[in-house]
């Protein structure tokens, strides 16, 4: 993901952008998208674990909203992993294209964007049935 920003930016081919950004002493490494990929896996395989596994015995809502978590903490987790790499790309290519990398990582952004109403949604959920039980409970009470 990261290599597909910088071709993005630079419109260049990877091979090429990596030479010029040698060139200009700018410093690139592919290993901020290869952690990024890592620690994605990791983590949803840890939550499938968790989620599926019989000797966890995880509620349903609580899975979810860990998994909207994982989903939300992406796209910041993606920007600091590529960040330096874009940065170096700018500071090589005096008419780089900002607008296509973030085009490219729009979908990441709107994901975790997505996944962090769920979020709210499933954090105000309890709340908003213990506020409709505590009302019909008053009501109750008053009559």
């Amino acid at each position: 993901m990261n290599n597909w920003a910088v071709v993005a930016a630079s419109h260049r081919p990877l091979d090429e952008a990596v030479s010029a950004m040698d060139v200009a002493k700018q410093d690139y490494s592919p290993l901020g998208g290869v952690a990024f990929a890592a620690l994605g896996l990791l983590l949803a395989s840890a939550w499938a674990w968790t989620a599926l596994s019989k000797r966890f015995s995880t509620d349903p809502w609580i899975a979810s909203a860990l998994f909207s978590l994982i989903l939300v903490l992406g796209a910041p987790a993606y920007f600091f992993a590529s960040f330096a790499n874009m940065n170096s790309v700018g500071d090589t290519f005096a008419d780089w294209d900002a607008e296509a990398a973030a085009a490219l990582e729009l979908p990441l952004y709107l994901l975790s964007i997505g996944a962090m109403v769920l979020l709210f949604m499933l954090l105000a959920m309890p709340l908003f049935w213990a506020i409709i039980r505590g009302c019909s409970r008053s009501r109750r009470a008053s009559s």
